[in-house]
Protein backbone atom coordinates (compact mmCIF):
# COMPACT_ATOMS: atom_id res chain seq x y z
CA UNK A 1 0.00 0.00 0.00
CA UNK A 2 1.60 3.29 -1.09
CA UNK A 3 1.13 6.94 -0.23
CA UNK A 4 -1.21 8.96 -2.42
CA UNK A 5 0.09 12.08 -4.12
CA UNK A 6 -1.89 14.15 -1.61
CA UNK A 7 -0.26 12.52 1.39
CA UNK A 8 3.20 12.86 -0.18
CA UNK A 9 2.54 16.57 -0.66
CA UNK A 10 1.45 16.78 2.98
CA UNK A 11 4.69 15.15 4.11
CA UNK A 12 6.63 17.67 2.07
CA UNK A 13 4.79 20.56 3.74
CA UNK A 14 5.71 19.26 7.19
CA UNK A 15 9.30 18.52 6.18
CA UNK A 16 9.74 22.03 4.76
CA UNK A 17 8.49 23.64 7.95
CA UNK A 18 10.69 21.40 10.04
CA UNK A 19 13.73 22.28 7.97
CA UNK A 20 13.10 26.04 8.24
CA UNK A 21 12.53 26.00 11.96
CA UNK A 22 15.52 23.81 12.80
CA UNK A 23 17.90 25.63 10.46
CA UNK A 24 17.23 28.87 12.35
CA UNK A 25 16.52 31.19 9.40
CA UNK A 26 17.92 34.71 9.29
CA UNK A 27 16.08 37.34 11.37
CA UNK A 28 14.07 38.63 8.44
CA UNK A 29 12.49 35.21 8.05
CA UNK A 30 11.48 34.84 11.67
CA UNK A 31 7.97 36.18 11.07
CA UNK A 32 7.31 33.40 8.59
CA UNK A 33 8.48 30.69 10.99
CA UNK A 34 7.92 31.95 14.53
CA UNK A 35 9.98 30.60 17.40
CA UNK A 36 7.28 31.47 19.95
CA UNK A 37 3.83 29.93 20.29
CA UNK A 38 1.06 30.23 22.83
CA UNK A 39 1.19 26.51 23.57
CA UNK A 40 4.01 24.07 22.94
CA UNK A 41 2.94 20.43 23.17
CA UNK A 42 5.75 17.92 23.60
CA UNK A 43 4.54 14.66 22.06
CA UNK A 44 2.03 14.14 19.26
CA UNK A 45 0.67 10.92 20.76
CA UNK A 46 -2.73 9.84 22.03
CA UNK A 47 -3.15 12.88 24.28
CA UNK A 48 -1.00 15.28 22.27
CA UNK A 49 -3.00 15.05 19.04
CA UNK A 50 -6.26 15.49 20.93
CA UNK A 51 -4.89 18.53 22.76
CA UNK A 52 -3.54 20.09 19.57
CA UNK A 53 -6.96 19.79 17.95
CA UNK A 54 -8.92 21.23 20.88
CA UNK A 55 -6.50 24.06 21.74
CA UNK A 56 -6.35 25.19 18.12
CA UNK A 57 -10.10 24.88 17.41
CA UNK A 58 -10.99 28.51 18.17
CA UNK A 59 -8.14 29.97 16.12
CA UNK A 60 -7.27 32.25 19.04
CA UNK A 61 -4.19 30.36 20.17
CA UNK A 62 -1.07 29.31 18.27
CA UNK A 63 -0.08 25.69 18.94
CA UNK A 64 3.13 23.83 18.17
CA UNK A 65 3.46 20.04 18.45
CA UNK A 66 6.94 18.54 18.77
CA UNK A 67 6.80 14.89 17.75
CA UNK A 68 9.83 12.58 17.87
CA UNK A 69 8.41 10.28 15.21
CA UNK A 70 6.95 10.64 11.73
CA UNK A 71 3.59 10.26 10.00
CA UNK A 72 2.14 6.74 10.52
CA UNK A 73 2.50 4.23 7.73
CA UNK A 74 -0.90 3.52 6.10
CA UNK A 75 -0.38 -0.16 6.95
CA UNK A 76 -0.87 0.67 10.61
CA UNK A 77 -4.54 1.35 9.87
CA UNK A 78 -4.98 -2.28 8.80
CA UNK A 79 -5.44 -4.16 12.09
CA UNK A 80 -4.02 -7.49 10.92
CA UNK A 81 -0.79 -5.80 9.82
CA UNK A 82 -0.37 -3.42 12.75
CA UNK A 83 1.58 -5.60 15.18
CA UNK A 84 4.34 -6.13 12.61
CA UNK A 85 5.22 -2.43 12.88
CA UNK A 86 6.08 -2.75 16.57
CA UNK A 87 9.59 -3.90 15.67
CA UNK A 88 10.08 -1.00 13.26
CA UNK A 89 11.95 1.87 14.99
CA UNK A 90 10.40 4.34 12.56
CA UNK A 91 7.02 3.82 14.25
CA UNK A 92 7.66 2.31 17.69
CA UNK A 93 10.22 2.59 20.44
CA UNK A 94 11.29 -0.41 22.48
CA UNK A 95 12.38 -0.25 26.12
CA UNK A 96 13.78 -2.99 28.31
CA UNK A 97 13.31 -3.24 32.05
CA UNK A 98 15.90 -4.21 34.58
CA UNK A 99 15.50 -7.90 35.58
CA UNK A 100 12.18 -8.62 37.28
CA UNK A 101 12.06 -11.19 40.04
CA UNK A 102 8.39 -12.17 39.59
CA UNK A 103 7.82 -11.76 35.86
CA UNK A 104 9.26 -12.62 32.45
CA UNK A 105 11.60 -15.24 33.89
CA UNK A 106 11.35 -17.13 30.59
CA UNK A 107 13.16 -14.08 29.16
CA UNK A 108 15.70 -13.71 31.94
CA UNK A 109 13.38 -11.37 33.83
CA UNK A 110 13.68 -8.66 31.16
CA UNK A 111 10.35 -7.12 30.20
CA UNK A 112 10.08 -5.64 26.72
CA UNK A 113 7.90 -2.54 26.57
CA UNK A 114 6.89 -0.89 23.29
CA UNK A 115 5.22 2.44 22.60
CA UNK A 116 4.22 4.32 19.48
CA UNK A 117 6.80 6.75 18.12
CA UNK A 118 4.70 8.37 15.43
CA UNK A 119 1.84 10.84 15.21
CA UNK A 120 -0.93 9.31 17.26
CA UNK A 121 1.60 7.64 19.55
CA UNK A 122 0.47 4.32 20.95
CA UNK A 123 -3.04 4.85 19.58
CA UNK A 124 -1.41 4.38 16.15
CA UNK A 125 0.20 1.04 17.02
CA UNK A 126 -1.91 -0.51 19.80
CA UNK A 127 -4.51 -3.28 19.67
CA UNK A 128 -7.32 -0.69 19.46
CA UNK A 129 -9.26 -2.16 22.43
CA UNK A 130 -11.58 0.57 23.70
CA UNK A 131 -12.48 0.18 27.37
CA UNK A 132 -13.24 3.05 29.72
CA UNK A 133 -12.43 1.22 32.91
CA UNK A 134 -14.58 1.17 36.02
CA UNK A 135 -16.41 4.18 37.44
CA UNK A 136 -14.63 3.58 40.74
CA UNK A 137 -11.27 4.22 39.01
CA UNK A 138 -12.18 7.84 38.35
CA UNK A 139 -13.97 8.26 41.67
CA UNK A 140 -10.69 7.25 43.31
CA UNK A 141 -8.89 10.00 41.39
CA UNK A 142 -11.49 12.46 42.66
CA UNK A 143 -10.93 11.31 46.23
CA UNK A 144 -7.13 11.54 45.90
CA UNK A 145 -7.26 15.06 44.46
CA UNK A 146 -10.21 16.30 46.50
CA UNK A 147 -11.77 17.41 43.21
CA UNK A 148 -15.20 15.98 42.33
CA UNK A 149 -14.85 17.02 38.70
CA UNK A 150 -12.77 13.85 38.21
CA UNK A 151 -15.65 11.61 39.28
CA UNK A 152 -16.97 9.28 36.58
CA UNK A 153 -20.37 10.94 36.28
CA UNK A 154 -18.69 14.32 35.79
CA UNK A 155 -16.36 12.90 33.11
CA UNK A 156 -19.26 11.41 31.16
CA UNK A 157 -19.51 14.44 28.87
CA UNK A 158 -15.88 13.88 27.85
CA UNK A 159 -16.42 10.19 27.18
CA UNK A 160 -19.34 11.15 24.93
CA UNK A 161 -17.36 13.95 23.29
CA UNK A 162 -14.62 11.49 22.35
CA UNK A 163 -16.86 8.86 20.77
CA UNK A 164 -18.53 8.32 17.47
CA UNK A 165 -20.20 5.17 18.75
CA UNK A 166 -21.07 2.46 16.24
CA UNK A 167 -20.97 -0.51 18.61
CA UNK A 168 -23.66 -2.98 19.62
CA UNK A 169 -24.73 -1.34 22.89
CA UNK A 170 -26.26 2.00 21.87
CA UNK A 171 -27.44 4.11 24.80
CA UNK A 172 -27.21 7.60 26.25
CA UNK A 173 -23.87 6.51 27.71
CA UNK A 174 -22.27 6.93 24.30
CA UNK A 175 -21.48 9.83 22.00
CA UNK A 176 -22.26 10.00 18.30
CA UNK A 177 -20.27 12.96 16.98
CA UNK A 178 -16.77 12.46 18.41
CA UNK A 179 -13.54 11.94 16.50
CA UNK A 180 -12.96 8.34 17.65
CA UNK A 181 -15.23 5.75 16.08
CA UNK A 182 -15.89 2.81 18.41
CA UNK A 183 -17.20 -0.34 16.76
CA UNK A 184 -17.23 -4.12 16.77
CA UNK A 185 -16.28 -6.07 13.63
CA UNK A 186 -18.44 -9.02 12.64
CA UNK A 187 -15.37 -11.21 12.28
CA UNK A 188 -14.45 -12.10 15.87
CA UNK A 189 -13.27 -15.73 16.19
CA UNK A 190 -15.17 -17.79 18.81
CA UNK A 191 -16.92 -14.74 20.28
CA UNK A 192 -20.28 -16.55 20.56
CA UNK A 193 -18.62 -19.46 22.34
CA UNK A 194 -16.87 -17.09 24.73
CA UNK A 195 -20.05 -15.19 25.62
CA UNK A 196 -22.05 -18.41 25.95
CA UNK A 197 -19.40 -19.81 28.29
CA UNK A 198 -19.80 -16.72 30.42
CA UNK A 199 -23.55 -17.18 30.58
CA UNK A 200 -23.05 -20.81 31.55
CA UNK A 201 -20.93 -19.60 34.48
CA UNK A 202 -23.77 -17.19 35.42
CA UNK A 203 -22.11 -14.01 34.22
CA UNK A 204 -24.15 -11.44 32.29
CA UNK A 205 -23.10 -10.18 28.87
CA UNK A 206 -22.78 -6.42 29.08
CA UNK A 207 -21.45 -3.26 27.48
CA UNK A 208 -17.81 -2.92 28.59
CA UNK A 209 -18.23 0.87 28.54
CA UNK A 210 -21.72 1.52 29.67
CA UNK A 211 -20.58 1.68 32.55
CA UNK A 212 -18.33 -1.31 33.12
CA UNK A 213 -19.53 -4.09 35.41
CA UNK A 214 -18.63 -7.69 36.15
CA UNK A 215 -19.46 -9.50 32.93
CA UNK A 216 -18.31 -11.27 29.81
CA UNK A 217 -18.37 -8.94 26.85
CA UNK A 218 -17.18 -8.44 23.32
CA UNK A 219 -14.15 -6.22 22.86
CA UNK A 220 -15.07 -3.02 21.07
CA UNK A 221 -12.38 -1.21 19.14
CA UNK A 222 -11.36 2.23 17.91
CA UNK A 223 -12.07 1.33 14.28
CA UNK A 224 -14.14 2.64 11.42
CA UNK A 225 -15.11 0.21 8.67
CA UNK A 226 -12.50 -2.19 9.98
CA UNK A 227 -9.66 0.34 9.95
CA UNK A 228 -7.86 1.92 12.88
CA UNK A 229 -8.99 5.29 14.16
CA UNK A 230 -6.08 6.74 16.09
CA UNK A 231 -5.68 10.08 17.81
CA UNK A 232 -3.86 11.22 14.68
CA UNK A 233 -6.51 10.08 12.18
CA UNK A 234 -9.45 11.08 14.39
CA UNK A 235 -8.32 14.37 15.92
CA UNK A 236 -5.36 15.82 14.07
CA UNK A 237 -5.29 14.70 10.45
CA UNK A 238 -8.67 16.27 9.49
CA UNK A 239 -7.38 19.78 10.35
CA UNK A 240 -3.64 19.54 9.83
CA UNK A 241 -2.43 21.76 7.02
CA UNK A 242 -5.57 23.91 7.06
CA UNK A 243 -4.99 25.87 10.28
CA UNK A 244 -2.41 28.66 10.27
CA UNK A 245 -2.34 28.56 14.08
CA UNK A 246 -1.31 24.87 14.25
CA UNK A 247 2.19 23.62 13.43
CA UNK A 248 3.70 20.15 13.76
CA UNK A 249 7.41 19.40 13.68
CA UNK A 250 8.41 15.78 13.09
CA UNK A 251 11.58 13.98 14.17
CA UNK A 252 11.89 16.52 16.97
CA UNK A 253 13.09 14.94 20.22
CA UNK A 254 12.66 17.13 23.30
CA UNK A 255 15.84 17.27 25.39
CA UNK A 256 14.84 19.54 28.27
CA UNK A 257 12.42 22.19 29.42
CA UNK A 258 13.92 25.65 29.87
CA UNK A 259 13.02 27.69 32.96
CA UNK A 260 13.21 31.27 34.10
CA UNK A 261 13.09 30.78 37.85
CA UNK A 262 10.00 28.66 38.48
CA UNK A 263 8.42 29.59 35.13
CA UNK A 264 8.67 27.13 32.22
CA UNK A 265 9.44 29.24 29.15
CA UNK A 266 10.76 26.97 26.41
CA UNK A 267 11.74 23.56 25.12
CA UNK A 268 15.10 22.55 23.72
CA UNK A 269 14.73 19.83 21.10
CA UNK A 270 17.01 17.95 18.75
CA UNK A 271 16.40 16.94 15.19
CA UNK A 272 18.55 15.63 12.36
CA UNK A 273 18.97 17.65 9.22
CA UNK A 274 20.93 15.93 6.46
CA UNK A 275 22.25 13.52 9.11
CA UNK A 276 23.51 16.34 11.33
CA UNK A 277 22.00 16.66 14.84
CA UNK A 278 20.74 20.19 15.37
CA UNK A 279 19.56 21.60 18.71
CA UNK A 280 16.88 24.28 18.62
CA UNK A 281 14.67 26.07 21.13
CA UNK A 282 11.03 27.08 20.92
CA UNK A 283 9.27 29.28 23.46
CA UNK A 284 5.77 29.32 24.90
CA UNK A 285 3.87 32.49 25.77
CA UNK A 286 1.31 30.62 27.86
CA UNK A 287 2.13 26.97 28.57
CA UNK A 288 4.29 24.00 27.79
CA UNK A 289 2.32 20.76 27.90
CA UNK A 290 4.23 17.49 28.21
CA UNK A 291 2.34 14.62 26.55
CA UNK A 292 5.18 12.23 25.81
CA UNK A 293 3.75 9.21 27.64
CA UNK A 294 4.37 7.43 30.93
CA UNK A 295 8.01 6.65 30.04
CA UNK A 296 9.28 9.72 28.20
CA UNK A 297 7.34 12.38 30.13
CA UNK A 298 8.99 11.60 33.49
CA UNK A 299 12.36 11.16 31.76
CA UNK A 300 12.06 14.65 30.24
CA UNK A 301 11.09 16.19 33.57
CA UNK A 302 14.02 14.50 35.29
CA UNK A 303 16.46 15.73 32.63
CA UNK A 304 15.00 19.21 33.13
CA UNK A 305 15.64 19.20 36.87
CA UNK A 306 12.25 18.15 38.23
CA UNK A 307 12.28 14.94 40.23
CA UNK A 308 13.36 13.22 43.45
CA UNK A 309 16.47 14.64 45.06
CA UNK A 310 18.36 11.34 45.04
CA UNK A 311 17.72 10.82 41.31
CA UNK A 312 18.76 14.35 40.34
CA UNK A 313 21.83 14.22 42.58
CA UNK A 314 22.95 10.88 41.14
CA UNK A 315 22.59 12.25 37.59
CA UNK A 316 24.29 15.56 38.58
CA UNK A 317 21.36 17.58 37.29
CA UNK A 318 20.74 21.01 38.75
CA UNK A 319 17.42 20.86 40.61
CA UNK A 320 14.52 23.09 39.68
CA UNK A 321 11.89 21.39 41.84
CA UNK A 322 11.92 18.25 43.96
CA UNK A 323 8.87 16.14 43.08
CA UNK A 324 7.97 12.45 43.01
CA UNK A 325 8.65 12.09 39.26
CA UNK A 326 9.23 8.55 37.98
CA UNK A 327 7.81 6.86 41.06
CA UNK A 328 4.39 5.18 41.32
CA UNK A 329 4.92 3.30 38.02
CA UNK A 330 1.96 1.00 37.31
CA UNK A 331 1.15 -1.33 34.45
CA UNK A 332 -1.21 -4.18 33.70
CA UNK A 333 0.81 -7.36 34.00
CA UNK A 334 -0.56 -10.27 31.99
CA UNK A 335 -0.08 -14.02 32.32
CA UNK A 336 -0.61 -16.11 29.21
CA UNK A 337 -2.26 -19.51 29.49
CA UNK A 338 -2.06 -21.57 26.30
CA UNK A 339 -4.79 -24.04 25.41
CA UNK A 340 -5.22 -26.38 22.46
CA UNK A 341 -8.51 -26.76 20.61
CA UNK A 342 -9.27 -29.43 18.06
CA UNK A 343 -10.81 -27.36 15.26
CA UNK A 344 -8.10 -25.43 13.45
CA UNK A 345 -10.59 -23.76 11.11
CA UNK A 346 -12.09 -21.71 13.95
CA UNK A 347 -8.90 -19.82 14.79
CA UNK A 348 -7.18 -16.86 13.18
CA UNK A 349 -4.08 -18.18 11.44
CA UNK A 350 -2.23 -15.39 9.70
CA UNK A 351 -0.56 -17.35 6.92
CA UNK A 352 -3.88 -18.96 5.98
CA UNK A 353 -6.40 -16.18 6.58
CA UNK A 354 -4.58 -13.17 5.13
CA UNK A 355 -4.92 -13.75 1.42
CA UNK A 356 -6.08 -11.91 -1.72
CA UNK A 357 -9.71 -12.94 -1.21
CA UNK A 358 -9.92 -11.66 2.37
CA UNK A 359 -8.01 -8.52 1.43
CA UNK A 360 -10.57 -7.80 -1.28
CA UNK A 361 -13.37 -8.39 1.25
CA UNK A 362 -11.68 -6.03 3.70
CA UNK A 363 -11.38 -3.28 1.09
CA UNK A 364 -15.00 -3.72 -0.03
CA UNK A 365 -16.75 -4.37 3.28
CA UNK A 366 -14.32 -3.29 6.02
CA UNK A 367 -14.41 -6.59 7.85
CA UNK A 368 -12.96 -10.10 7.89
CA UNK A 369 -9.53 -11.35 8.98
CA UNK A 370 -7.74 -8.16 7.90
CA UNK A 371 -9.95 -6.23 10.34
CA UNK A 372 -8.76 -8.42 13.25
CA UNK A 373 -5.79 -7.59 15.43
CA UNK A 374 -4.07 -10.99 15.50
CA UNK A 375 -7.19 -12.93 16.47
CA UNK A 376 -8.25 -11.26 19.71
CA UNK A 377 -11.76 -12.41 20.58
CA UNK A 378 -13.88 -11.82 23.67
CA UNK A 379 -12.98 -10.32 27.01
CA UNK A 380 -14.32 -10.39 30.57
CA UNK A 381 -14.16 -8.37 33.76
CA UNK A 382 -14.42 -10.53 36.86
CA UNK A 383 -13.90 -10.29 40.60
CA UNK A 384 -11.83 -12.80 42.51
CA UNK A 385 -13.13 -11.60 45.88
CA UNK A 386 -16.66 -12.88 45.46
CA UNK A 387 -17.49 -14.68 42.25
CA UNK A 388 -21.20 -14.64 42.86
CA UNK A 389 -21.36 -10.95 43.78
CA UNK A 390 -21.84 -9.02 40.55
CA UNK A 391 -21.69 -5.67 42.39
CA UNK A 392 -17.98 -6.05 43.19
CA UNK A 393 -15.36 -4.07 41.32
CA UNK A 394 -13.59 -6.27 38.76
CA UNK A 395 -9.98 -7.00 39.69
CA UNK A 396 -9.24 -9.27 36.71
CA UNK A 397 -9.51 -8.57 33.00
CA UNK A 398 -9.48 -11.59 30.69
CA UNK A 399 -8.75 -11.68 26.97
CA UNK A 400 -9.19 -14.60 24.59
CA UNK A 401 -6.62 -14.78 21.81
CA UNK A 402 -7.94 -17.16 19.16
CA UNK A 403 -4.59 -17.51 17.47
CA UNK A 404 -1.28 -19.29 18.10
CA UNK A 405 0.28 -15.91 18.93
CA UNK A 406 0.76 -12.25 18.06
CA UNK A 407 3.83 -11.51 15.91
CA UNK A 408 6.45 -9.50 17.80
CA UNK A 409 4.39 -9.30 21.02
CA UNK A 410 3.41 -12.85 22.01
CA UNK A 411 5.04 -15.35 19.65
CA UNK A 412 3.74 -18.88 19.23
CA UNK A 413 5.19 -21.17 21.89
CA UNK A 414 7.40 -23.79 20.21
CA UNK A 415 7.05 -26.42 22.96
CA UNK A 416 3.30 -26.93 22.55
CA UNK A 417 2.65 -30.00 20.44
CA UNK A 418 -0.49 -30.05 18.31
CA UNK A 419 -1.94 -32.45 15.76
CA UNK A 420 -2.48 -31.13 12.26
CA UNK A 421 -6.18 -30.46 12.98
CA UNK A 422 -5.45 -28.71 16.30
CA UNK A 423 -4.37 -25.17 17.09
CA UNK A 424 -3.19 -23.39 20.21
CA UNK A 425 -5.09 -20.39 21.55
CA UNK A 426 -4.50 -18.33 24.67
CA UNK A 427 -6.17 -16.69 27.61
CA UNK A 428 -4.50 -13.57 28.97
CA UNK A 429 -5.12 -12.89 32.65
CA UNK A 430 -4.50 -9.28 33.72
CA UNK A 431 -4.35 -7.93 37.27
CA UNK A 432 -6.66 -4.97 36.73
CA UNK A 433 -5.92 -2.95 39.89
CA UNK A 434 -2.30 -3.75 40.77
CA UNK A 435 -0.91 -2.75 44.15
CA UNK A 436 2.70 -3.29 43.08
CA UNK A 437 4.56 -0.08 42.28
CA UNK A 438 7.62 0.31 40.10
CA UNK A 439 9.88 3.22 39.29
CA UNK A 440 11.73 4.95 36.50
CA UNK A 441 15.03 6.83 36.71
CA UNK A 442 17.73 8.13 34.40
CA UNK A 443 20.59 6.16 32.93
CA UNK A 444 23.58 7.67 34.72
CA UNK A 445 25.93 6.82 31.85
CA UNK A 446 23.83 8.80 29.35
CA UNK A 447 20.77 10.62 30.64
CA UNK A 448 19.48 11.01 27.08
CA UNK A 449 19.39 7.26 26.47
CA UNK A 450 16.56 4.94 27.51
CA UNK A 451 15.63 5.40 31.16
CA UNK A 452 16.10 2.69 33.79
CA UNK A 453 12.71 0.99 34.25
CA UNK A 454 11.77 -1.34 37.12
CA UNK A 455 8.14 -2.46 36.91
CA UNK A 456 8.20 -4.53 40.13
CA UNK A 457 5.47 -6.77 38.72
CA UNK A 458 3.64 -9.08 41.14
CA UNK A 459 5.82 -8.03 44.08
CA UNK A 460 2.81 -7.13 46.21
CA UNK A 461 1.42 -10.41 47.60
CA UNK A 462 -2.17 -9.40 46.84
CA UNK A 463 -1.31 -9.07 43.15
CA UNK A 464 0.04 -12.60 43.04
CA UNK A 465 -3.00 -13.96 44.84
CA UNK A 466 -5.35 -12.18 42.44
CA UNK A 467 -3.35 -13.41 39.47
CA UNK A 468 -3.51 -17.03 40.58
CA UNK A 469 -7.24 -16.75 41.25
CA UNK A 470 -7.66 -15.33 37.75
CA UNK A 471 -5.62 -18.15 36.23
CA UNK A 472 -7.84 -20.71 37.96
CA UNK A 473 -10.88 -18.89 36.60
CA UNK A 474 -9.47 -19.11 33.08
CA UNK A 475 -8.98 -22.85 33.54
CA UNK A 476 -12.63 -23.14 34.55
CA UNK A 477 -13.75 -21.36 31.38
CA UNK A 478 -11.81 -23.65 29.07
CA UNK A 479 -12.25 -26.94 30.92
CA UNK A 480 -15.62 -26.73 32.70
CA UNK A 481 -17.94 -25.10 30.18
CA UNK A 482 -19.70 -27.12 27.45
CA UNK A 483 -18.81 -24.45 24.89
CA UNK A 484 -15.10 -25.17 25.19
CA UNK A 485 -15.39 -28.86 26.03
CA UNK A 486 -17.06 -29.28 22.62
CA UNK A 487 -13.92 -27.76 21.13
CA UNK A 488 -11.79 -30.30 22.97
CA UNK A 489 -9.97 -27.56 24.85
CA UNK A 490 -7.01 -28.90 26.80
CA UNK A 491 -4.19 -27.37 28.77
CA UNK A 492 -0.78 -28.78 27.76
CA UNK A 493 1.27 -29.62 30.89
CA UNK A 494 4.83 -28.60 31.71
CA UNK A 495 5.05 -25.58 29.43
CA UNK A 496 7.88 -24.28 31.62
CA UNK A 497 10.56 -26.76 32.77
CA UNK A 498 11.35 -24.82 35.98
CA UNK A 499 7.78 -25.54 37.12
CA UNK A 500 7.98 -29.27 36.46
CA UNK A 501 9.14 -30.09 39.99
CA UNK A 502 5.91 -28.67 41.47
CA UNK A 503 2.56 -30.42 41.76
CA UNK A 504 0.75 -29.73 38.50
CA UNK A 505 -2.09 -27.20 38.94
CA UNK A 506 -1.29 -26.50 42.58
CA UNK A 507 -1.12 -22.86 43.63
CA UNK A 508 2.69 -23.04 43.86
CA UNK A 509 2.64 -24.37 40.29
CA UNK A 510 0.48 -21.46 39.10
CA UNK A 511 2.75 -19.00 40.87
CA UNK A 512 5.74 -20.51 39.08
CA UNK A 513 3.87 -20.35 35.76
CA UNK A 514 2.98 -16.72 36.44
CA UNK A 515 6.58 -15.74 37.18
CA UNK A 516 7.73 -17.42 33.98
CA UNK A 517 5.17 -15.92 31.59
CA UNK A 518 3.91 -12.69 33.20
CA UNK A 519 4.73 -9.69 31.05
CA UNK A 520 3.58 -6.20 30.18
CA UNK A 521 0.29 -5.50 28.43
CA UNK A 522 1.79 -2.10 27.50
CA UNK A 523 -0.32 0.04 29.86
CA UNK A 524 2.31 2.00 31.78
CA UNK A 525 0.96 4.88 33.85
CA UNK A 526 1.30 6.82 37.09
CA UNK A 527 4.85 8.19 36.81
CA UNK A 528 3.76 11.85 37.21
CA UNK A 529 0.83 11.22 39.49
CA UNK A 530 -1.96 13.68 40.08
CA UNK A 531 -2.61 14.59 43.70
CA UNK A 532 -4.15 17.12 46.03
CA UNK A 533 -1.42 19.74 45.67
CA UNK A 534 1.84 20.92 47.17
CA UNK A 535 1.23 19.18 50.50
CA UNK A 536 0.82 15.78 48.83
CA UNK A 537 4.25 14.08 48.87
CA UNK A 538 3.23 11.60 46.15
CA UNK A 539 1.93 14.19 43.71
CA UNK A 540 3.72 15.61 40.67
CA UNK A 541 0.75 17.50 39.22
CA UNK A 542 -2.30 19.04 40.87
CA UNK A 543 -5.95 18.49 40.01
CA UNK A 544 -5.54 20.84 37.02
CA UNK A 545 -2.56 18.75 35.80
CA UNK A 546 -0.17 21.65 36.50
CA UNK A 547 3.30 20.64 37.63
CA UNK A 548 3.37 21.57 41.30
CA UNK A 549 5.46 24.64 42.07
CA UNK A 550 6.12 25.43 38.40
CA UNK A 551 4.21 27.99 36.36
CA UNK A 552 3.41 27.40 32.71
CA UNK A 553 3.98 23.63 32.74
CA UNK A 554 1.40 20.86 32.58
CA UNK A 555 1.42 17.11 32.03
CA UNK A 556 -1.37 15.47 30.04
CA UNK A 557 -1.02 11.74 29.35
CA UNK A 558 -1.27 8.40 31.19
CA UNK A 559 1.54 9.38 33.55
CA UNK A 560 -0.86 11.58 35.57
CA UNK A 561 -3.03 8.65 36.70
CA UNK A 562 -2.57 8.27 40.47
CA UNK A 563 -4.03 4.77 40.13
CA UNK A 564 -4.34 2.86 36.89
CA UNK A 565 -7.77 2.29 35.39
CA UNK A 566 -8.76 -1.37 35.36
CA UNK A 567 -8.80 -1.79 31.56
CA UNK A 568 -7.00 -0.65 28.40
CA UNK A 569 -5.92 2.97 28.78
CA UNK A 570 -6.65 4.79 25.54
CA UNK A 571 -10.22 5.81 26.44
CA UNK A 572 -9.01 7.18 29.79
CA UNK A 573 -6.22 9.12 28.07
CA UNK A 574 -8.66 10.67 25.59
CA UNK A 575 -10.91 11.77 28.44
CA UNK A 576 -7.93 13.21 30.32
CA UNK A 577 -6.93 15.21 27.23
CA UNK A 578 -10.47 16.43 26.62
CA UNK A 579 -10.85 17.57 30.22
CA UNK A 580 -7.38 19.13 30.19
CA UNK A 581 -8.17 21.14 27.07
CA UNK A 582 -11.24 22.58 28.77
CA UNK A 583 -9.25 23.45 31.91
CA UNK A 584 -6.48 25.10 29.89
CA UNK A 585 -8.82 27.13 27.69
CA UNK A 586 -10.89 28.18 30.70
CA UNK A 587 -7.79 29.37 32.55
CA UNK A 588 -6.59 31.52 29.67
CA UNK A 589 -10.06 32.84 28.92
CA UNK A 590 -10.39 33.92 32.55
CA UNK A 591 -6.95 35.55 32.43
CA UNK A 592 -8.28 38.03 29.83
CA UNK A 593 -11.21 39.08 31.99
Amino acid sequence: MGYSSTSIYFVLIITTFQFQLIRAPPPQEQQQVPETFDFVIVGGGTAGCALARRLSDSGEHSVLVLEAGIIPDPGLDVPALASSFLSNPNYARTYYSIPQRNADLENGGITTYRVGRTLGGSSSVNSMHFNRGNANDYNTWAAITGDRSWRYENLMKYFRRTENYAGIFPSNQHGQDGPITVSLPKYVPLLNEWLSAGRFLRYPVADPNGPQRISFCPAEYSKRLGRRVSSYTGYLKPVLGSRPNLRVVLRAEARRVIFNGNQAVGVQFRSNVDGIPIDSVVYARKEIIISAGAIETPALLLKSGIGPKNVLDAARIRPVKYLNVGQNLQDHVAVRLDFVIKNRSLAFIQERDLNPRTLRYFNEVGDGPYAAYSGFGGQAFISTTGQGNLTNIPDIQLFHLVSPGVPVLYPERPNIQTAEWEVSTSAFVLVANPLSRGSLSLNLTDVNSSPVIDFQYLTHPTDMRVMIDGMEMAMKIFENTPQFRRLGARFPPNQFPPCGRLQFRSRPYWECHAKQSATSFMHASGTCAMGSGADDPLAVVDNQLRVIGIRGLRVVDASIMPTITNANLQAAVYVTAEKASDMILRQWQNSRI
